[in-house]
């Protein structure tokens, strides 16, 4: 057992004991190191002011890590060991400006410049990715990687020029300048040493094995809160609802955030993270794939993860429609077993669940659909890109001989937990695929939701959506079946 987490920020080594480990990544930055470039602004991880590049042993590709951008403010120091961060000031190659540094001075990217180091961070992240992937820079990869950071100048069009004009050819990637084996062997050797550390009324627990995070869940005395991303945990303790002074990590489980494509079904680890999710199921979710992409930044999505997101259990979790009409199930661990539970029975009231308190998610599985499943995903927020949602919706349908069967509907945002429409599904099963059948059963779609209002949207807004969304999913299928 170690007392300590240990982590490298631009290349160099630091250990943290006790109370330290309680503290947000960007505060220790810009506090204890005097690393000031990272800046501070929402404390959300909306603005990505705070944006910082992080690797760990899960990111070793070809014996090198590879980089991706996080939110410091939310990332609190519990959840970076074995770590390497490079912050703005290390971005710079020795005393030389980068062509992505120098790309934002030629085209004039920055105004006031206070969003600047988390643009050229997300840009290094980009440059990095073309660079290794052997890709191009166009306009449209400069704002999807940017999406998570915010110019308060209106400054993006000499953002976008900067980060398409970008030279590549004089590109060192970081992988290759902070390359170091010691430190990759450092990672290894700490990796199998469990950590637990105290701090003023605060403890870290991160285990090695599922058994020694199921003992720990086992003891009644343990008040703890499971952290993987930090992603939503970080935004509550910042916006003061409450410090969590009882953490238990998961992240020295060894492949516990691997996803494995076997036979019909993917199986996915508990720290698997958005953007690995992605990729890894485009091709065959490619609904929930498009999902994805609109419904967080880079950053949050190199954090955080879909079974954090279903253990949250939001009425509005943007991925959990999806795993009810798609016949999800968890596997749940305890110091008796594990047992399998489907998604669609886990939600049983609002923040209730079907896991006890000795229980953790250790995997997830999706099958895959057949060829003549149809599926549709949507997401109604404010802003198309980073944003809560509204409503959510998910229809399942399978199509033969112009029927409908199998039918499976779900919403978001429109009760307690995320719902199945059971009355709308039973009154569609067998039905004609056209108009009519879905117009019918739009007063059942208003019955058997129960919507609040708030400040993303009045009963009636949600009510008025929900039934359109059910008409947008027919006019969408119907157009692609026809082609």
């Amino acid at each position: 057992m170690r007392n300590y987490i240990l982590f490298y920020i631009n290349g160099k080594r630091h250990e943290i004991y006790g109370e330290m480990a309680f503290r947000p990544l960007s505060t220790f930055l810009r506090k204890d190191l005097g690393l000031t470039g990272t800046k501070i602004v929402c404390s959300e991880g909306d603005c990505g002011a705070c944006t910082v590049l992080n690797a760990g042993l899960n990111d070793i590709e070809n014996g090198k890590l590879r980089y991706h951008t996080i939110n410091s403010c939310i990332k609190y120091l519990h959840l970076c060991d074995l770590k390497h961060f490079i912050t703005i000031e290390g971005i710079k190659d020795k005393n030389l400006l980068t062509p992505v540094q120098s790309s934002m001075i030629e085209h004039h990217g920055s105004q006031c410049g206070f969003c600047t180091p988390g643009f050229i961070c997300t840009l290094s992240s980009m440059s990095d990715d073309c660079v290794l992937d052997k890709k191009l820079i166009t306009e449209k990869k400069v704002k999807n990687y940017t999406t998570g950071n915010l110019c308060r100048c209106t400054g993006y069009k000499p953002i976008i020029n900067a980060g398409m004009n970008i030279d590549l050819k004089n590109y060192k990637t970081l992988s290759q300048r902070y390359h170091d084996s010691s430190m990759i062997e450092d990672f290894e050797k700490h990796s199998q040493v469990p950590v637990e550390l105290t701090g003023v009324n605060k403890r870290l627990f991160i285990p090695t094995s599922e058994n020694d995070a199921a003992k720990y869940l086992s003891d009644k005395s343990n008040q703890c809160k499971i952290e993987a991303g930090g992603t939503d945990l970080g935004v509550v303790q910042n916006k003061c609802h409450g410090m969590i002074i009882d953490v238990l990590s998961f992240d020295l489980i060894k492949n516990n955030n691997k996803i494995t494509k076997k036979d019909n079904s993917f199986e996915i680890g508990p720290r698997a993270t958005w953007s690995e999710i992605e990729k890894a199921l485009s091709k065959d979710f490619p609904e929930f794939y498009k999902l994805i992409h609109v419904f967080a930044s880079p950053q949050i999505k190199n954090a955080g993860t879909l079974v954090g997101n279903i253990a949250n259990a939001s009425p509005i979790g943007d991925g959990i429609p999806f795993l009810l009409v798609g016949n999800a199930s968890l596997e749940l661990t305890s110091l008796q077993g594990k047992r399998m539970v489907s998604v669609d029975k886990f939600y049983k009231a609002y923040k209730q669940m079907d896991m006890e308190a000795d229980e953790f998610i250790s995997k997830l599985i999706i099958p895959i659909p057949s060829k003549n499943t149809l599926t549709k995903l949507y997401k109604i927020s404010l802003r198309k890109d980073l944003d809560i949602s509204a409503v959510t919706f998910a229809g399942s349908f399978v199509l033969e001989n112009n029927k409908l069967s199998n039918i499976k509907i779900a919403y978001g945002g429109v009760g307690p937990t995320v719902l199945r429409l059971k009355e709308v599904e039973q009154a569609l099963e067998n039905s004609p695929f056209e108009l009519a059948s879905f117009e019918k059963i739009l007063p059942l779609v208003e019955k058997e939701i129960s919507p609040l209002s708030d400040h993303r949207g009045s009963k009636e807004y949600r009510h008025l959506i929900a039934k359109n969304l059910m008409l947008k999913c027919f006019h969408e299928l119907s157009s692609e079946v026809r082609s």
